[in-house]
């Protein structure tokens, strides 16, 4: 009987040193829960013309393998005539929502990760034409629409110092489908985008400032 009390006194000892917090680990296996803040900018080709993008996103790090957060993204694109409405034209707008990451040997100087966006956004098709005595641009928004989007992409991370990382990144969005229409100059109603003018890809750089 002794030596079942010997077993369970030190099974007991063994528990109790393992939750010191200096051996604090998580579900996902690692012993440092952590952070970071980011923002970035690229390119997209968006309803067949060219556009700027850019992104900000925040979360937990945890065990230096895995992180979660909320994300926002902008895009507009340059101007384009449209022959509909006899004037030049550029979509534009932005969404959020969270994003998941996975981090692939994140202690390595050099190393990639998989981070992927799930949201809800806008998107406004916009005209302008000069008049009036100034001759400065007037903006109309002629049409907005919603969308989901999921955005998985694929980063490759620099690690500059302990607290800032570099990256290069692309990614690809897929939204349900644009509605976005007006009156054209005959009169008739007529789509002004392609419903799926957001499918693409972006490219470009990120920043990230943080503890991981």
């Amino acid at each position: 009987m002794k030596y079942l009390y010997i077993t369970l006194f030190t099974l007991i000892s063994q528990l109790i040193y393992s939750q010191d917090d200096n051996d604090f680990k998580t579900i996902f296996g690692g012993r440092e829960t952590g952070g970071y803040g980011s923002f970035s900018f690229g390119y997209s080709p968006i309803d067949t013309t060219h556009a700027f993008v850019f992104n900000a996103r925040g979360g937990v790090i945890l065990g230096h393998a895995f992180s979660m957060g909320i994300a926002g993204s902008g895009f507009i694109s340059e101007y384009k005539y449209d022959q509909n409405l006899d004037l030049n034209g550029s979509l534009s707008g932005g969404y959020g929502g969270v994003y998941l990451e996975l981090i692939l040997a994140g202690k390595s100087p050099v190393h990639l990760s998989i981070p992927c966006v799930f949201g809800i956004g806008g998107a406004a098709y916009s005209t302008w034409i000069n008049e009036g005595t100034d001759y400065q641009p007037e903006n109309t928004i002629e049409d907005i629409s919603t969308f989901l989007v999921i955005e998985p992409g694929v980063e490759l991370e620099f690690n500059m110092s302990k607290y800032f990382r570099m990256a290069g990144f692309f990614s690809y969005r897929y939204t349900t489908d644009l509605d976005i229409s007006s009156v054209n100059t005959s009169g008739s109603m007529v789509r002004l985008v392609n419903p799926k003018a957001l499918n693409s890809y972006s490219a470009g750089i990120i920043f990230k400032f943080g503890k991981f």
